[in-house]
């Protein structure tokens, strides 16, 4: 939009910076500039530039200069690369904005067309405004946003393809590497029933990166020597904005744009479009730009952290250097039983609720995968405690699972689903710390099963005690018995009572109240409550006075007995129903 209030504190501000500026409102076609971007090492190219046309719709969203670039740097690179995004443009001689997206158009399509984000949003959120007439090149009548190049490109359409800033990972393997992209439909795996209810909703997957908009996740080695450019970022200079540090390095590659002392502009575009964050910031090498089939990006490793980034907005990203969020530690100790030894992998995660459950299990995914050198099945018994300033206390918990296919994702999974749910709690913020996992693997499939249920007589009465036997067998072996004994209520008014064995956590019946948490400490020590995988209960259940109003049988437990049995996956369930002597019904 065009017809906008100049802001002028803004423009005296870029002055101010010895730094001209140029209004979109001033652009027109055949002005012609340079961009300023680093392909490889530490050295800033220039490339030319020349303005083709503006997008000027309603608002400032969508308002864009479009340019033909052209020069060495961009024909070394085959294009606009993704990483380039931030690149400062200079249009006569005056900073006119960011190159943030690609386009395409039929009448040159051999010519890297690019749009450029105006340099007015970038630095502050503009007014809503009325709207104007654009200028568009000539022959264009219709602007198109696409995911990818079409196959066949009308003449008078002008196609815009995002300049995704690509994510660069060191020392995560192709298995970790999947979920980032893709992340993690949790329907497909076994998971407390009261965990599940407790989860936030629509939060039924870890979404993965992919999901969350962003394009390329380049897999890159560590680099040999700790070198990296000076965090003293100039424009056309590339920076990081880390997700992950440590033993793992994860984060987004994209380039400086504006700079006002230890604050800085760049991108041109969102990265996630969070809006507040507290990302880590990088410095940056860029090792080479690639000529990609289906898009060329930049590629490079993340430095040192030396600062934050904190603005997330459509236009652009901003933070500080200097000034470096705190982050949430993530430690992981996993012991192979099968070959006697034992791993660790020990990183820092930004502070962002909806990425902390992904990094949390694509880490602990990796550190697994480092210390069983294999994929495949097996039996773990995993602990975990998270730490939180604004946790009135450390969440401890212990579980043991068991996989037919690939035993790894279960040491971080619940862990990871439970930091979910203490994210998005009722209470308040936990400002988490720290998260420590310890995971101990057997190939072996450690399973028992419950087989029967036997009492010491067919029916009761209110008061009696009730003996049982319950018979499991384990994994292809042979055939245990488990004794207890459990009192029904004198003043239990019922026609029958059902005796049930069962393995692991169960979910809530129908005749029962959902839990009520007062504080933060009901809801911890309620997780902490909820029984391992490893765990074998007998429960007596009883129909629910309510049954005869609604219709329909509603249980509720109301006593029972519980035993850790070893290390083995307890399933299975068998039940027994024992009429009542004496009952009202």
């Amino acid at each position: 939009m065009r017809k906008i209030p100049v802001l002028w504190a803004l423009f005296f501000g870029v002055m101010a910076l010895g730094v001209e500026y140029l209004p979109f409102s001033q652009v027109v076609p055949g002005m012609t500039g340079y961009g300023l971007t680093v392909v490889a090492g530490g050295e800033i190219s220039r490339f030319q530039v020349e303005v083709v046309g503006v997008i000027d719709e309603p608002g400032t969203a969508n308002d864009f200069i479009v340019i033909r670039a052209s020069g060495d740097a961009i024909k070394r690179s085959g294009g606009i690369a993704q990483g380039m995004s931030g690149s400062p443009i200079y249009l006569e001689g005056r900073l006119a904005g960011a190159l943030s997206r690609a386009a395409l158009w039929a009448a040159e399509p051999e010519h890297p067309l690019g749009l450029v984000t105006p340099i007015e949003p970038m630095l502050a959120v503009l007014e809503e405004a009325r709207g104007a007439e654009g200028r568009l090149p000539p022959g264009v009548k219709e602007v198109r946003y696409v995911a990818a190049p079409p196959e066949e490109l009308e003449s008078s359409v002008l196609y815009i393809l995002p300049v995704h800033s690509p994510i660069m990972a060191t020392g995560l393997k192709e298995h970790a590497l999947g979920y980032l992209r893709q992340g993690l439909d949790l329907e497909g795996f076994r998971l407390a029933p009261a965990l599940r209810e407790l989860m936030p909703f629509q939060h039924e997957t870890l979404p993965g990166l992919e999901g969350l908009g962003v394009g390329r996740i380049v897999q890159v080695s560590s680099p040999q020597t700790p070198s990296h450019t000076s965090p003293s970022f100039a424009p056309g200079m590339p920076l990081g904005v880390g997700l992950v540090v440590g033993d793992i390095t994860l984060g987004a590659l994209g380039t400086v744009t504006l700079t006002d002392g230890d604050a800085l502009v760049a991108f041109g575009h969102p990265f996630l479009f969070s809006g507040p964050v507290s990302f880590f910031l990088n410095s940056a090498r860029i090792l080479d730009t690639v000529a990609a089939y289906d898009a060329p990006f930049k590629l490079g490793t993340m430095g040192e952290v030396v600062g934050g980034i904190y603005v997330d907005r459509w236009a652009g990203i901003g933070g500080r250097v200097g000034d470096v969020p705190p982050g949430i530690d993530m430690a992981f100790y996993v012991q192979d039983r099968s070959r006697m030894s034992s791993g660790k992998l020990s990183s820092t995660m930004v502070h962002e609720p909806r990425l902390e459950p992904l990094l949390l299990f694509i880490s602990g995914l990796e550190a697994t995968d480092r210390a069983l050198d294999r994929i495949g099945p097996g039996t773990v018994t995993v602990s975990y405690t998270i730490q939180g300033e604004g946790m009135p206390r450390p969440l401890s918990r212990q579980n043991v699972f068991l996989s037919t296919r690939d035993v790894a994702v279960y040491v971080p999974l619940e862990a990871a689903i439970v930091t979910d749910i203490l994210e998005y709690n009722e209470f308040q913020d936990p400002e988490l710390t720290g998260i420590r996992i310890t995971a101990s693997v057997s190939p072996e499939l450690k399973a028992m099963e419950v087989v029967d249920l036997v009492t010491d007589a067919d029916s009761y009465a209110p008061g009696d005690t009730i003996s049982f036997r319950v018979l499991l067998r384990t994994w292809r072996g042979e055939i245990q018995a488990w004794e207890g004994k459990l009192d029904i209520p004198e003043d239990l008014d019922a026609p029958y009572v059902e005796l049930r064995a069962y393995g692991g956590p169960r979910a809530r019946e129908k005749g029962e109240s959902p839990p009520v948490f007062r504080n933060l400490e009901d809801l911890i020590a309620y997780i902490e409550d909820i029984p391992s995988f490893n765990t074998l209960t007998v429960e007596l259940f009883a129909p629910d006075p309510l049954s005869t109003v609604v219709g329909e049988t509603r249980l509720r437990g109301i006593d029972s007995l519980s035993d850790i049995v070893g290390e083995a996956v307890v399933y299975g369930q068998v039940s027994v129903y024992l009429p009542l002597e004496g009952s009202g019904w």
